[in-house]
Protein backbone atom coordinates (compact mmCIF):
# COMPACT_ATOMS: atom_id res chain seq x y z
CA UNK A 1 0.00 0.00 0.00
CA UNK A 2 1.60 3.38 -1.19
CA UNK A 3 2.39 5.71 2.10
CA UNK A 4 -0.16 8.24 1.86
CA UNK A 5 -0.56 12.25 0.72
CA UNK A 6 -0.09 13.20 4.39
CA UNK A 7 2.42 10.89 5.40
CA UNK A 8 4.87 12.04 2.90
CA UNK A 9 4.08 15.65 3.45
CA UNK A 10 4.69 14.78 7.26
CA UNK A 11 8.18 13.47 5.55
CA UNK A 12 9.22 16.20 3.75
CA UNK A 13 8.50 18.76 6.89
CA UNK A 14 10.46 16.88 9.31
CA UNK A 15 13.66 17.02 6.78
CA UNK A 16 13.07 20.92 6.06
CA UNK A 17 12.60 21.38 9.61
CA UNK A 18 15.07 19.88 11.58
CA UNK A 19 13.82 19.54 15.69
CA UNK A 20 16.02 22.01 18.09
CA UNK A 21 14.75 19.78 20.85
CA UNK A 22 15.35 16.33 19.44
CA UNK A 23 17.89 14.47 21.91
CA UNK A 24 20.97 14.17 21.39
CA UNK A 25 21.40 9.88 21.90
CA UNK A 26 18.59 9.85 18.77
CA UNK A 27 20.21 9.57 15.70
CA UNK A 28 19.70 12.17 13.47
CA UNK A 29 17.98 10.28 10.42
CA UNK A 30 15.90 7.93 13.34
CA UNK A 31 13.09 9.71 12.08
CA UNK A 32 12.86 8.13 8.50
CA UNK A 33 13.50 4.45 10.09
CA UNK A 34 9.36 3.86 8.61
CA UNK A 35 10.60 4.72 4.96
CA UNK A 36 11.03 1.37 2.96
CA UNK A 37 14.13 0.82 1.03
CA UNK A 38 13.41 1.46 -2.71
CA UNK A 39 15.43 -0.10 -5.72
CA UNK A 40 16.21 1.38 -9.18
CA UNK A 41 16.23 0.78 -13.14
CA UNK A 42 17.94 1.49 -15.62
CA UNK A 43 16.99 1.11 -19.16
CA UNK A 44 19.35 1.57 -21.56
CA UNK A 45 19.13 1.65 -25.92
CA UNK A 46 22.44 -0.39 -25.56
CA UNK A 47 24.78 -1.80 -24.18
CA UNK A 48 27.23 -2.14 -26.72
CA UNK A 49 28.92 1.42 -27.67
CA UNK A 50 31.27 3.00 -30.13
CA UNK A 51 33.57 6.33 -29.60
CA UNK A 52 31.35 8.83 -30.89
CA UNK A 53 27.75 7.34 -29.79
CA UNK A 54 25.48 8.31 -27.34
CA UNK A 55 24.08 5.80 -24.07
CA UNK A 56 20.47 7.15 -23.84
CA UNK A 57 19.22 5.69 -20.07
CA UNK A 58 15.80 5.96 -18.48
CA UNK A 59 15.75 5.83 -14.66
CA UNK A 60 13.14 4.14 -12.87
CA UNK A 61 12.24 4.19 -8.78
CA UNK A 62 10.65 1.93 -6.81
CA UNK A 63 9.26 0.88 -3.90
CA UNK A 64 10.92 -2.18 -2.18
CA UNK A 65 7.47 -2.65 0.21
CA UNK A 66 4.78 -2.04 -2.16
CA UNK A 67 6.88 -2.53 -5.84
CA UNK A 68 5.18 0.28 -6.99
CA UNK A 69 6.85 3.63 -8.24
CA UNK A 70 8.71 5.16 -5.13
CA UNK A 71 7.44 8.29 -3.08
CA UNK A 72 10.71 8.97 -1.59
CA UNK A 73 13.86 9.82 -3.56
CA UNK A 74 13.67 12.88 -6.33
CA UNK A 75 17.32 12.22 -7.03
CA UNK A 76 19.10 9.51 -8.55
CA UNK A 77 22.67 8.82 -9.40
CA UNK A 78 23.91 7.00 -12.49
CA UNK A 79 27.92 6.08 -12.68
CA UNK A 80 29.69 4.61 -15.41
CA UNK A 81 32.83 2.83 -13.65
CA UNK A 82 36.00 1.17 -15.72
CA UNK A 83 37.52 -1.52 -14.66
CA UNK A 84 40.21 0.15 -12.91
CA UNK A 85 37.39 1.56 -11.09
CA UNK A 86 37.72 5.06 -12.52
CA UNK A 87 34.35 6.96 -12.57
CA UNK A 88 34.41 7.33 -16.43
CA UNK A 89 30.71 9.78 -15.88
CA UNK A 90 28.52 10.52 -12.97
CA UNK A 91 25.42 12.35 -13.72
CA UNK A 92 22.30 13.18 -11.17
CA UNK A 93 19.01 12.68 -12.77
CA UNK A 94 16.15 14.51 -11.11
CA UNK A 95 13.34 12.13 -10.70
CA UNK A 96 9.57 13.32 -11.36
CA UNK A 97 6.78 10.84 -10.38
CA UNK A 98 9.63 8.09 -9.72
CA UNK A 99 11.32 8.64 -13.26
CA UNK A 100 13.98 10.59 -14.83
CA UNK A 101 16.32 10.56 -17.77
CA UNK A 102 19.62 10.96 -19.43
CA UNK A 103 22.16 10.28 -21.83
CA UNK A 104 26.41 10.15 -22.43
CA UNK A 105 28.11 10.96 -25.29
CA UNK A 106 31.07 8.49 -25.67
CA UNK A 107 34.56 10.40 -26.42
CA UNK A 108 37.88 9.56 -27.88
CA UNK A 109 39.27 10.37 -24.88
CA UNK A 110 37.42 6.92 -23.13
CA UNK A 111 39.15 3.48 -24.10
CA UNK A 112 38.21 0.55 -25.21
CA UNK A 113 37.12 -1.81 -22.18
CA UNK A 114 34.05 -3.01 -20.31
CA UNK A 115 32.58 -0.89 -17.72
CA UNK A 116 29.75 -1.26 -15.11
CA UNK A 117 26.64 0.90 -15.27
CA UNK A 118 25.82 1.80 -11.46
CA UNK A 119 22.80 3.30 -10.46
CA UNK A 120 21.09 4.09 -6.80
CA UNK A 121 19.65 6.93 -4.66
CA UNK A 122 20.93 8.31 -1.72
CA UNK A 123 19.03 6.53 0.21
CA UNK A 124 20.12 3.62 -1.03
CA UNK A 125 23.55 4.43 0.12
CA UNK A 126 22.26 3.01 3.56
CA UNK A 127 21.83 -0.21 2.37
CA UNK A 128 24.28 -2.53 0.90
CA UNK A 129 25.97 -2.21 -2.66
CA UNK A 130 25.33 -4.99 -4.23
CA UNK A 131 21.65 -3.96 -4.24
CA UNK A 132 22.61 -0.97 -6.35
CA UNK A 133 21.33 -1.33 -9.83
CA UNK A 134 24.26 -2.69 -12.14
CA UNK A 135 24.47 -3.18 -15.83
CA UNK A 136 27.51 -4.23 -18.30
CA UNK A 137 28.30 -1.74 -20.67
CA UNK A 138 31.02 -2.75 -23.44
CA UNK A 139 32.87 0.46 -25.34
CA UNK A 140 35.04 -0.17 -28.34
CA UNK A 141 37.44 3.15 -29.24
CA UNK A 142 38.87 2.22 -32.96
CA UNK A 143 40.57 5.39 -32.50
CA UNK A 144 43.09 4.09 -30.32
CA UNK A 145 45.64 1.90 -30.56
CA UNK A 146 46.18 -0.42 -27.94
CA UNK A 147 42.81 -2.98 -27.68
CA UNK A 148 44.15 -5.24 -25.33
CA UNK A 149 40.98 -5.17 -22.65
CA UNK A 150 38.42 -6.44 -25.73
CA UNK A 151 40.76 -9.01 -26.63
CA UNK A 152 40.44 -12.61 -25.86
CA UNK A 153 42.89 -13.91 -24.02
CA UNK A 154 40.91 -17.27 -23.15
CA UNK A 155 39.52 -19.63 -24.79
CA UNK A 156 36.28 -19.88 -26.44
CA UNK A 157 34.42 -21.89 -23.96
CA UNK A 158 35.43 -19.21 -21.17
CA UNK A 159 33.71 -16.73 -23.26
CA UNK A 160 30.67 -18.50 -23.42
CA UNK A 161 30.66 -18.79 -19.82
CA UNK A 162 30.72 -14.94 -19.42
CA UNK A 163 28.01 -14.55 -21.77
CA UNK A 164 24.22 -13.70 -19.63
CA UNK A 165 21.07 -13.85 -21.54
CA UNK A 166 17.59 -13.16 -21.18
CA UNK A 167 16.39 -16.22 -22.86
CA UNK A 168 13.25 -17.52 -20.70
CA UNK A 169 11.92 -14.53 -19.46
CA UNK A 170 8.64 -14.56 -20.44
CA UNK A 171 7.17 -11.98 -23.19
CA UNK A 172 4.44 -9.42 -21.27
CA UNK A 173 0.91 -10.62 -22.80
CA UNK A 174 -0.80 -7.52 -21.77
CA UNK A 175 0.36 -5.41 -24.91
CA UNK A 176 0.85 -5.96 -28.61
CA UNK A 177 3.32 -3.68 -30.55
CA UNK A 178 2.30 -3.34 -34.06
CA UNK A 179 3.61 -1.85 -37.36
CA UNK A 180 2.08 -1.13 -40.49
CA UNK A 181 4.35 -3.38 -42.71
CA UNK A 182 6.77 -5.73 -41.87
CA UNK A 183 9.43 -4.12 -44.41
CA UNK A 184 10.16 -0.44 -44.99
CA UNK A 185 12.16 1.71 -47.68
CA UNK A 186 15.01 3.87 -46.62
CA UNK A 187 14.02 6.87 -45.08
CA UNK A 188 10.25 6.33 -44.90
CA UNK A 189 7.63 6.74 -42.52
CA UNK A 190 7.03 3.89 -39.61
CA UNK A 191 3.58 3.63 -38.17
CA UNK A 192 3.91 2.36 -34.86
CA UNK A 193 0.96 0.64 -32.85
CA UNK A 194 0.37 0.04 -29.16
CA UNK A 195 -2.67 -1.58 -27.50
CA UNK A 196 -3.04 -2.37 -24.40
CA UNK A 197 -5.43 -5.25 -23.00
CA UNK A 198 -5.42 -4.98 -19.29
CA UNK A 199 -6.48 -1.71 -18.54
CA UNK A 200 -5.49 0.35 -15.49
CA UNK A 201 -3.10 -2.62 -14.77
CA UNK A 202 -1.31 -1.77 -18.21
CA UNK A 203 -1.50 2.33 -17.60
CA UNK A 204 2.63 3.36 -16.64
CA UNK A 205 5.48 5.87 -17.30
CA UNK A 206 7.47 4.01 -20.10
CA UNK A 207 10.58 4.46 -22.85
CA UNK A 208 10.59 2.93 -26.42
CA UNK A 209 13.86 2.71 -28.24
CA UNK A 210 14.31 1.78 -32.40
CA UNK A 211 17.64 0.40 -32.81
CA UNK A 212 18.96 -1.31 -35.55
CA UNK A 213 19.66 -5.35 -34.41
CA UNK A 214 23.32 -5.16 -32.99
CA UNK A 215 25.98 -7.13 -35.21
CA UNK A 216 28.27 -6.78 -32.49
CA UNK A 217 27.10 -8.91 -29.29
CA UNK A 218 28.35 -8.58 -26.05
CA UNK A 219 26.47 -9.54 -23.12
CA UNK A 220 22.88 -9.51 -22.38
CA UNK A 221 21.34 -6.97 -20.46
CA UNK A 222 19.17 -6.06 -18.32
CA UNK A 223 15.35 -6.43 -18.89
CA UNK A 224 12.99 -5.12 -15.98
CA UNK A 225 11.86 -8.39 -15.65
CA UNK A 226 15.23 -9.72 -15.07
CA UNK A 227 16.51 -7.14 -13.27
CA UNK A 228 13.13 -7.44 -10.95
CA UNK A 229 14.41 -11.12 -10.86
CA UNK A 230 17.98 -10.36 -9.91
CA UNK A 231 17.45 -7.67 -7.24
CA UNK A 232 15.20 -10.17 -4.87
CA UNK A 233 17.66 -12.88 -4.49
CA UNK A 234 20.34 -10.06 -3.92
CA UNK A 235 17.84 -9.10 -1.08
CA UNK A 236 16.76 -12.64 -0.03
CA UNK A 237 18.55 -11.94 2.70
CA UNK A 238 18.14 -8.30 3.07
CA UNK A 239 14.91 -6.12 5.67
CA UNK A 240 12.99 -3.82 4.00
CA UNK A 241 13.97 -1.40 6.24
CA UNK A 242 17.19 0.26 7.02
CA UNK A 243 18.89 -0.38 10.68
CA UNK A 244 21.58 2.44 10.45
CA UNK A 245 20.60 5.58 8.80
CA UNK A 246 23.59 7.40 7.48
CA UNK A 247 22.08 8.92 4.92
CA UNK A 248 18.89 10.68 4.74
CA UNK A 249 16.67 10.51 1.75
CA UNK A 250 16.14 12.81 -0.72
CA UNK A 251 12.60 13.19 -0.45
CA UNK A 252 12.01 17.22 -1.87
CA UNK A 253 15.51 17.47 -4.09
CA UNK A 254 19.02 17.29 -3.43
CA UNK A 255 20.23 17.95 0.33
CA UNK A 256 22.66 19.49 1.62
CA UNK A 257 24.27 18.89 4.91
CA UNK A 258 26.15 21.28 7.07
CA UNK A 259 27.23 22.24 10.26
CA UNK A 260 27.49 25.76 11.97
CA UNK A 261 30.76 25.95 14.65
CA UNK A 262 31.65 28.96 17.35
CA UNK A 263 34.67 29.75 16.61
CA UNK A 264 35.30 30.10 20.48
CA UNK A 265 33.86 26.54 20.82
CA UNK A 266 31.65 27.86 23.28
CA UNK A 267 28.75 30.36 21.74
CA UNK A 268 25.91 28.83 21.05
CA UNK A 269 25.08 26.81 18.02
CA UNK A 270 21.48 26.03 18.43
CA UNK A 271 18.84 26.75 16.47
CA UNK A 272 20.57 30.11 14.18
CA UNK A 273 19.39 30.78 11.15
CA UNK A 274 21.25 30.16 7.86
CA UNK A 275 20.40 31.70 5.05
CA UNK A 276 21.14 29.80 1.35
CA UNK A 277 20.87 31.18 -2.21
CA UNK A 278 21.61 29.88 -5.24
CA UNK A 279 22.59 32.83 -8.03
CA UNK A 280 21.98 33.97 -11.34
CA UNK A 281 18.95 34.56 -13.44
CA UNK A 282 16.65 32.30 -11.55
CA UNK A 283 18.08 32.46 -7.87
CA UNK A 284 16.46 30.59 -5.44
CA UNK A 285 16.72 31.20 -1.35
CA UNK A 286 16.56 28.67 1.50
CA UNK A 287 16.84 29.70 4.69
CA UNK A 288 16.81 27.08 7.71
CA UNK A 289 18.09 26.71 11.23
CA UNK A 290 20.28 24.01 13.17
CA UNK A 291 19.46 21.54 15.53
CA UNK A 292 20.70 20.48 19.07
CA UNK A 293 24.35 20.20 17.42
CA UNK A 294 24.21 22.89 15.13
CA UNK A 295 23.57 20.75 11.99
CA UNK A 296 21.05 21.84 9.20
CA UNK A 297 20.07 20.42 6.24
CA UNK A 298 18.91 22.26 2.69
CA UNK A 299 16.84 20.71 0.07
CA UNK A 300 16.87 22.35 -3.28
CA UNK A 301 13.45 21.69 -4.98
CA UNK A 302 13.98 23.32 -7.88
CA UNK A 303 16.94 23.48 -10.87
CA UNK A 304 19.48 25.79 -11.34
CA UNK A 305 21.82 27.19 -13.69
CA UNK A 306 24.72 28.55 -11.69
CA UNK A 307 26.47 25.37 -9.64
CA UNK A 308 27.28 27.32 -6.64
CA UNK A 309 25.19 27.65 -3.17
CA UNK A 310 26.05 30.57 -0.94
CA UNK A 311 26.23 29.67 2.91
CA UNK A 312 25.52 33.12 5.35
CA UNK A 313 24.64 33.25 9.19
CA UNK A 314 21.70 35.28 9.35
CA UNK A 315 22.60 36.33 12.99
CA UNK A 316 24.09 40.01 14.10
CA UNK A 317 26.79 37.63 15.73
CA UNK A 318 27.48 35.84 12.67
CA UNK A 319 31.68 36.80 13.17
CA UNK A 320 31.27 34.23 15.90
CA UNK A 321 30.86 31.57 13.32
CA UNK A 322 32.07 29.05 10.80
CA UNK A 323 30.31 27.03 8.49
CA UNK A 324 31.49 23.66 6.79
CA UNK A 325 29.71 21.84 4.19
CA UNK A 326 29.98 17.95 4.46
CA UNK A 327 30.26 15.72 1.13
CA UNK A 328 29.34 12.36 1.23
CA UNK A 329 32.25 9.74 1.75
CA UNK A 330 33.37 8.23 -2.20
CA UNK A 331 31.87 5.24 -2.82
CA UNK A 332 34.03 1.85 -2.79
CA UNK A 333 33.80 0.53 -6.48
CA UNK A 334 36.18 -2.20 -5.86
CA UNK A 335 33.40 -4.85 -5.00
CA UNK A 336 32.38 -4.52 -8.76
CA UNK A 337 32.53 -7.63 -11.12
CA UNK A 338 33.07 -7.05 -14.45
CA UNK A 339 31.84 -9.48 -17.19
CA UNK A 340 34.23 -9.49 -20.34
CA UNK A 341 33.34 -8.79 -24.01
CA UNK A 342 35.84 -9.79 -26.41
CA UNK A 343 36.52 -8.38 -29.94
CA UNK A 344 36.98 -10.93 -32.98
CA UNK A 345 37.59 -10.85 -36.23
CA UNK A 346 34.03 -11.01 -37.49
CA UNK A 347 33.25 -8.10 -35.96
CA UNK A 348 35.40 -6.12 -38.28
CA UNK A 349 32.67 -5.10 -40.66
CA UNK A 350 30.58 -4.00 -38.00
CA UNK A 351 32.78 -1.80 -36.52
CA UNK A 352 34.46 -0.15 -39.82
CA UNK A 353 30.96 0.83 -41.00
CA UNK A 354 29.31 2.28 -37.45
CA UNK A 355 32.43 4.35 -36.90
CA UNK A 356 32.13 5.76 -40.44
CA UNK A 357 28.28 6.43 -39.79
CA UNK A 358 28.95 8.09 -36.57
CA UNK A 359 31.67 10.52 -37.94
CA UNK A 360 28.90 11.46 -40.68
CA UNK A 361 26.34 11.75 -38.84
CA UNK A 362 28.45 13.85 -35.76
CA UNK A 363 29.35 16.14 -38.56
CA UNK A 364 25.92 17.12 -39.15
CA UNK A 365 24.80 17.28 -35.83
CA UNK A 366 23.78 21.26 -36.39
CA UNK A 367 20.55 20.23 -38.55
CA UNK A 368 19.68 17.34 -35.90
CA UNK A 369 20.03 18.93 -33.10
CA UNK A 370 18.14 17.78 -29.61
CA UNK A 371 16.66 20.56 -27.74
CA UNK A 372 17.08 20.94 -23.80
CA UNK A 373 13.59 21.90 -21.90
CA UNK A 374 13.42 24.94 -20.48
CA UNK A 375 10.21 24.42 -18.74
CA UNK A 376 11.97 23.19 -15.58
CA UNK A 377 13.83 26.23 -14.31
CA UNK A 378 12.61 28.02 -11.45
CA UNK A 379 11.16 31.47 -11.40
CA UNK A 380 12.66 33.52 -8.28
CA UNK A 381 9.84 35.94 -8.98
CA UNK A 382 6.82 33.30 -8.95
CA UNK A 383 5.20 34.89 -11.46
CA UNK A 384 4.98 38.45 -10.28
CA UNK A 385 5.02 41.64 -11.67
CA UNK A 386 8.37 42.90 -12.11
CA UNK A 387 9.16 46.69 -11.88
CA UNK A 388 12.61 46.92 -13.98
CA UNK A 389 14.65 50.16 -14.15
CA UNK A 390 17.86 49.86 -16.88
CA UNK A 391 20.12 52.02 -15.07
CA UNK A 392 21.67 53.13 -18.79
CA UNK A 393 18.45 55.19 -19.33
CA UNK A 394 19.42 57.63 -16.38
CA UNK A 395 22.07 59.65 -15.36
CA UNK A 396 23.91 57.29 -12.99
CA UNK A 397 24.21 58.58 -9.17
CA UNK A 398 27.33 57.38 -7.36
CA UNK A 399 25.91 54.77 -4.78
CA UNK A 400 22.93 52.27 -4.75
CA UNK A 401 21.44 54.43 -1.96
CA UNK A 402 21.34 57.51 -3.74
CA UNK A 403 19.77 55.47 -7.01
CA UNK A 404 17.30 53.79 -5.16
CA UNK A 405 16.03 57.66 -3.76
CA UNK A 406 16.33 59.32 -7.29
CA UNK A 407 15.48 56.37 -9.68
CA UNK A 408 13.79 53.34 -8.46
CA UNK A 409 10.08 53.98 -7.88
CA UNK A 410 8.06 52.64 -4.90
CA UNK A 411 11.32 51.72 -3.60
CA UNK A 412 13.48 53.57 -0.64
CA UNK A 413 15.37 53.25 2.39
CA UNK A 414 14.19 53.86 6.02
CA UNK A 415 16.93 53.92 9.07
CA UNK A 416 15.76 52.15 11.95
CA UNK A 417 15.96 52.27 15.89
CA UNK A 418 19.93 50.96 15.69
CA UNK A 419 20.51 53.61 13.10
CA UNK A 420 21.38 51.08 10.26
CA UNK A 421 18.98 51.18 7.21
CA UNK A 422 16.49 49.16 5.73
CA UNK A 423 14.77 48.69 2.20
CA UNK A 424 11.11 48.89 2.17
CA UNK A 425 8.20 48.94 -1.15
CA UNK A 426 5.12 50.43 -1.37
CA UNK A 427 2.21 48.36 -1.69
CA UNK A 428 -0.14 48.41 -4.30
CA UNK A 429 -3.28 49.33 -2.64
CA UNK A 430 -5.22 53.02 -2.76
CA UNK A 431 -3.06 54.23 0.27
CA UNK A 432 0.28 53.28 -1.18
CA UNK A 433 1.18 53.31 2.68
CA UNK A 434 4.66 52.04 3.54
CA UNK A 435 4.20 48.28 4.95
CA UNK A 436 4.90 47.60 8.45
CA UNK A 437 7.56 44.54 7.16
CA UNK A 438 11.06 45.41 5.36
CA UNK A 439 12.09 44.35 1.53
CA UNK A 440 13.93 41.07 0.72
CA UNK A 441 17.42 42.55 -1.12
CA UNK A 442 19.55 40.46 -3.82
CA UNK A 443 22.36 41.37 -5.82
CA UNK A 444 22.66 39.46 -8.74
CA UNK A 445 20.36 36.85 -6.53
CA UNK A 446 22.52 36.79 -3.61
CA UNK A 447 20.60 37.87 -0.55
CA UNK A 448 21.86 40.41 1.05
CA UNK A 449 21.59 39.77 4.73
CA UNK A 450 22.37 43.11 5.94
CA UNK A 451 20.79 46.00 3.27
CA UNK A 452 23.27 48.59 5.14
CA UNK A 453 26.20 46.79 3.98
CA UNK A 454 25.50 47.73 0.43
CA UNK A 455 24.45 51.27 0.46
CA UNK A 456 27.88 52.17 -0.89
CA UNK A 457 28.05 49.57 -3.66
CA UNK A 458 29.06 50.99 -6.70
CA UNK A 459 25.98 51.59 -9.47
CA UNK A 460 28.61 52.01 -12.44
CA UNK A 461 28.73 47.91 -12.76
CA UNK A 462 24.86 47.52 -11.95
CA UNK A 463 22.61 47.31 -14.95
CA UNK A 464 18.96 46.99 -13.86
CA UNK A 465 16.89 46.95 -11.01
CA UNK A 466 14.00 45.00 -10.59
CA UNK A 467 11.19 44.91 -8.04
CA UNK A 468 8.16 42.78 -6.73
CA UNK A 469 5.80 44.52 -4.75
CA UNK A 470 4.54 41.02 -3.09
CA UNK A 471 4.49 39.49 0.54
CA UNK A 472 7.24 36.88 0.95
CA UNK A 473 7.26 34.42 4.10
CA UNK A 474 10.87 33.16 4.07
CA UNK A 475 12.64 31.17 7.51
CA UNK A 476 9.79 32.21 9.89
CA UNK A 477 9.78 35.92 9.39
CA UNK A 478 7.66 38.23 7.02
CA UNK A 479 9.12 40.70 4.21
CA UNK A 480 7.12 42.99 1.73
CA UNK A 481 8.60 43.22 -1.65
CA UNK A 482 12.17 42.07 -3.19
CA UNK A 483 14.64 44.31 -5.32
CA UNK A 484 17.12 42.06 -7.26
CA UNK A 485 19.79 44.23 -8.00
CA UNK A 486 21.97 42.58 -11.32
CA UNK A 487 25.00 43.75 -12.02
CA UNK A 488 26.49 44.18 -15.74
CA UNK A 489 28.93 41.30 -15.25
CA UNK A 490 26.47 39.06 -13.35
CA UNK A 491 28.84 38.26 -10.96
CA UNK A 492 28.40 39.21 -7.16
CA UNK A 493 28.54 35.72 -6.52
CA UNK A 494 32.10 35.51 -6.89
CA UNK A 495 33.03 38.67 -4.68
CA UNK A 496 31.34 37.81 -1.53
CA UNK A 497 33.04 36.69 1.58
CA UNK A 498 33.10 37.67 5.04
CA UNK A 499 32.29 36.68 8.73
CA UNK A 500 29.87 33.53 8.52
CA UNK A 501 29.77 33.09 4.46
CA UNK A 502 30.44 29.58 2.89
CA UNK A 503 30.72 28.96 -0.54
CA UNK A 504 30.17 25.46 -2.06
CA UNK A 505 30.28 24.31 -5.76
CA UNK A 506 26.88 22.52 -6.68
CA UNK A 507 26.87 19.48 -9.63
CA UNK A 508 23.63 20.17 -11.64
CA UNK A 509 20.59 17.73 -12.81
CA UNK A 510 21.27 16.46 -15.60
CA UNK A 511 18.74 18.63 -18.03
CA UNK A 512 15.70 17.23 -19.54
CA UNK A 513 16.00 16.80 -23.36
CA UNK A 514 13.45 16.63 -26.09
CA UNK A 515 15.18 14.33 -28.50
CA UNK A 516 15.60 14.90 -32.15
CA UNK A 517 13.38 13.27 -34.21
CA UNK A 518 14.02 12.93 -38.38
CA UNK A 519 10.86 13.33 -40.42
CA UNK A 520 10.99 13.62 -44.53
CA UNK A 521 8.27 15.34 -46.47
CA UNK A 522 8.11 17.27 -49.92
CA UNK A 523 10.22 20.19 -48.24
CA UNK A 524 12.85 18.00 -46.67
CA UNK A 525 16.45 18.15 -48.19
CA UNK A 526 17.14 14.95 -48.39
CA UNK A 527 20.86 15.38 -49.37
CA UNK A 528 21.58 15.20 -45.99
CA UNK A 529 23.12 12.27 -45.03
CA UNK A 530 21.46 9.84 -42.59
CA UNK A 531 23.02 6.92 -40.75
CA UNK A 532 21.35 6.78 -38.05
CA UNK A 533 21.22 3.19 -35.97
CA UNK A 534 18.93 4.58 -33.24
CA UNK A 535 15.43 5.79 -34.96
CA UNK A 536 14.20 6.87 -32.16
CA UNK A 537 14.46 7.53 -28.70
CA UNK A 538 11.70 8.47 -26.74
CA UNK A 539 12.26 8.65 -22.63
CA UNK A 540 8.69 9.89 -21.51
CA UNK A 541 6.32 7.40 -23.37
CA UNK A 542 2.88 7.98 -20.85
CA UNK A 543 0.54 5.25 -21.30
CA UNK A 544 -3.09 5.55 -20.38
CA UNK A 545 -5.60 4.30 -22.85
CA UNK A 546 -5.88 1.28 -24.60
CA UNK A 547 -4.11 2.08 -27.82
CA UNK A 548 -1.57 4.55 -28.83
CA UNK A 549 0.02 5.69 -32.20
CA UNK A 550 3.80 6.96 -32.42
CA UNK A 551 5.48 7.53 -36.03
CA UNK A 552 8.97 7.61 -37.10
CA UNK A 553 11.36 7.71 -40.31
CA UNK A 554 14.00 4.99 -41.22
CA UNK A 555 17.38 6.15 -42.47
CA UNK A 556 19.98 4.92 -45.23
CA UNK A 557 21.03 1.94 -43.10
CA UNK A 558 19.37 -1.19 -44.61
CA UNK A 559 18.74 -4.12 -41.78
CA UNK A 560 17.06 -5.99 -39.04
CA UNK A 561 15.60 -2.63 -36.45
CA UNK A 562 13.69 -3.73 -33.41
CA UNK A 563 11.39 -1.54 -31.32
CA UNK A 564 11.23 -2.12 -27.08
CA UNK A 565 9.03 -1.03 -24.56
CA UNK A 566 10.13 -0.73 -21.39
CA UNK A 567 9.31 0.16 -18.17
CA UNK A 568 7.10 -0.54 -14.96
CA UNK A 569 2.97 0.13 -15.09
CA UNK A 570 1.67 2.14 -12.24
CA UNK A 571 1.05 -0.83 -10.10
CA UNK A 572 5.04 -1.37 -10.10
CA UNK A 573 4.83 -4.64 -12.38
CA UNK A 574 7.92 -4.41 -15.11
CA UNK A 575 7.07 -4.55 -18.58
CA UNK A 576 9.26 -5.44 -21.87
CA UNK A 577 7.51 -6.04 -25.30
CA UNK A 578 9.46 -6.29 -28.52
CA UNK A 579 8.63 -6.01 -32.02
CA UNK A 580 11.03 -6.31 -35.65
CA UNK A 581 10.91 -5.36 -39.25
CA UNK A 582 13.44 -4.86 -41.88
CA UNK A 583 14.37 -1.78 -43.84
CA UNK A 584 15.68 -2.49 -47.27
Amino acid sequence: MKLSIRLVASFVFLCSQISIAQNSNEGQYDRFKVLPSEKVYVSTNTNVLLTGEYLFYKVYCLDDKTKQPSETSKIAYVELISEDFEVVFSEKIRLEKSQGQGDFFVPTTVASGNYKLLAYTRWMKNGSMNLFFQDDISIINPYQGNQDAILPNVDAADIDANMTSNAGIAEDKRFIISTDKEEYLKKSKVQLGLKNFRGAAGFGNYNISVRKKEAIVANGKHTPESFISWHEKQASNNTLYYDKITFGPEIEGELIKGQLRAKDGSSSTIGKKIGVSIPGKDFQLKVVRTDSTGVFHVSITNEYTEPLAIFQVLEESKGLYNITIEQDPKLDYTSLVFKNFYMDASMKEAIVNRSVQNQIENGFFAVKPDTVRLDQLNDPYGGAYIEVVNLDEYTRFKTLDETIVELVPNVWTKKIKNGESVFKARSFDETYEESEFDALVYIDGVLVANPNDVLDFNTRTVARINTVREKYRMGGKTYFGMVNIETIEGNYFEQISGDGITKTNLTRTKPLKKYFAQTYNEESNRRIPDFRDQLLWKPDLTFEGTEMELSFYTSEIAGDYEVVLEGFSIYGRPVNIKKSFVVN
